[in-house]
């Protein structure tokens, strides 16, 4: 069984666009170790196992190696999606790394303190990541090399332009890093009025993501697209498309999955996703030659842009 779990749904971070924003629904909640236990109890002869932890900020939660812990001894691929911050004490960073976790995923949304604390809305922040990320490369690169890092790129109209320079950036301070991956962006429902501040259509995209995966390319770098469509990058970049560089134990999937919130009580509670919300054009996209590799296009996209940024590649 593959858990999505959201464990918490409270950030110290206040970015605009960031879709962990089940705290203007219910009041800060952390996830039960009741419930992690009847999940792993329940899926324990499952063969194939992994366990997608996020939030909020799940480093937050004060049981977050006991839930990690959990789930690893049970044979699970742990990964987790956090903002990194809390590496910067580095003994949380040791305890965390010892915890069982097998991949850990931290967006970059800038290279400098005046994007980055300007996207996160938290000054330091920035200071913060940096030295979070120093602690846990040291910590990978000297005891911990079975560890994967993977490092995010994100499409806002804020902070595009300054991808290439984080590629840089990274390559010069963390040129070991397991993964870079790009994501398109995902805004939640409390971000409506800053949407012409953050969101960009593909097309205006486009340029910003072709120099940025040159540059990548260009450093020898693992790269991993999510939520673009090849046809907007263009068949110069469908490698970034394939999985044939990244080892087998790392190619988990997504879905089908089991979705669990901070606030549930009980594993009936829980929802099982079988398939992505993203769509795709039944004109436009099954005429592609890459409609079986590409993911789509995020379902809030096409209501606001439809589908003409898309042009099939044959």
């Amino acid at each position: 069984m593959n858990a999505f779990i959201e464990v918490n749904n409270y950030c110290e971070l206040k970015c605009r666009f960031c879709v962990a924003d089940l705290g203007y629904k219910y009041p800060s909640t952390n996830i039960s170790m009741e419930l992690i236990d009847e999940i792993v109890d329940k899926y324990q002869n499952d063969k194939i196992k992994a366990a997608f932890i996020t939030g909020g900020e799940p480093l937050l939660h004060s049981a977050i190696n006991d839930i990690i812990r959990k789930f690893a001894t049970n044979g699970y691929y742990t990964y987790i999606t956090t903002n990194g911050q809390l590496f910067s004490n580095e003994k949380f960073a040791v305890e965390f790394l010892y915890s069982g976790i097998h991949r850990i995923s931290i967006p970059v949304y800038g290279c400098c303190a005046s994007i980055y604390d300007k996207m996160t809305g938290v000054e330091g922040s920035f200071n913060a990541l940096k030295i979070g990320l120093d602690n846990i490369f040291y910590i990978k690169r000297k005891y911990a090399p079975h560890i994967k890092i993977e490092l995010r790129l994100l499409m806002a109209k804020f902070n595009i332009g300054n991808n290439e320079d984080v590629v840089e950036w990274i390559h010069e301070n963390y040129p070991d890093v397991d993964y870079m991956s790009i994501l398109g962006l995902q805004l939640s429902s409390r971000t409506n009025n800053y949407e012409h501040m953050i969101e960009i259509s593909m097309t205006e995209a486009a340029p910003y993501l072709h120099s940025c995966l040159k540059k990548i390319r260009e450093y020898g770098m693992k790269c991993i697209i999510t939520g673009i469509p090849l046809c907007v990058l263009g068949e110069e970049f469908s490698d970034f498309y394939n999985t044939k560089s990244i080892s087998k134990t790392d190619q988990v999937q997504l879905f089908p999955h089991l979705s669990i919130q901070p606030h549930l009580k009980k594993l009936d509670d829980c929802l099982y996703r079988e398939e992505s919300s993203k769509q795709k054009s039944i004109d436009i996209c099954q005429q592609c030659r890459y409609q079986a590799t590409c993911e789509g296009v995020q379902e809030r996209y096409i209501k606001k842009y439809g589908f003409n940024d898309l042009k099939a590649i044959v």
